[in-house]
């Protein structure tokens, strides 16, 4: 019986914590990221009856660090009415999870909402992680299910790696076999256009 009790209790303040934590702010009704070509998409909707002093929307790469990327002036919210706002980021890290939250004035944050933004726009190519160690990735600026060639040479201009007719624009690198250090590598499409780059394994 003593059991059956404790794991009740167990269970109970399970489920409460679980509810605290997917709990809104009060002032939201409403709360949404969209990705969008070329950007993420932030809707709010402030609840009729409750106001605030400013606003801001803040962005995070690792759901611990935030810095304030737009800001809302004066009062927010209507005490008549529901009020909804939207922003447009259209400077996200790309291929990265990003995460964002809504500061209400004074009135504490909204939860934390992200997306992942699957993207490159801002230039032809992204190595990732980097430094990396088993395995990363080389993402192209190139049609789906172009083949590419990928060359990987140590710092002594050692060819260390080589894979043919790879499908664009994610390729995978495996990096295992590879002692720690620096190295370059040149991706090549079939149409001759190339990619070079360095990266550092450790």
């Amino acid at each position: 019986m003593h059991y059956r009790v404790t794991f009740l209790f167990v269970l109970l303040a399970s489920l409460a914590a679980t509810e605290v934590l997917a709990q809104e702010h009060p002032f939201l009704s409403n709360y949404t990221l969209t990705e969008l070509p070329n950007g993420v998409l932030v809707n709010w909707t402030i609840q009729g009856g409750s106001t605030c002093d400013g606003q801001e929307v803040q962005r995070s790469s690792d759901s611990l660090n935030y810095i304030p990327i737009h800001t809302i002036q004066g009062i927010c919210g209507s005490p008549d009415a529901i009020t909804p706002y939207t922003w447009f980021d259209a400077a996200p890290p790309e291929l990265s999870k990003v995460y964002y939250r809504i500061k209400l004035g004074f009135d504490g944050f909204s939860s934390v909402k992200s997306v992942f933004y699957g993207q490159l726009s801002s230039s032809d190519q992204r190595f990732y992680p980097n430094p990396a160690h088993d395995a990363a990735k080389l993402v192209l600026n190139v049609p789906l299910n172009m083949p590419v060639d990928l060359l990987v040479w140590n710092s002594k201009g050692t060819l260390v790696l080589e894979q043919t007719a790879m499908l664009g624009p994610e390729l995978d690198v495996p990096l295992a076999t590879l002692p720690a250090g620096e190295y370059l590598y040149r991706a090549t499409t079939r149409a001759g256009r190339k990619f070079p780059g360095r990266f550092v394994k450790y």
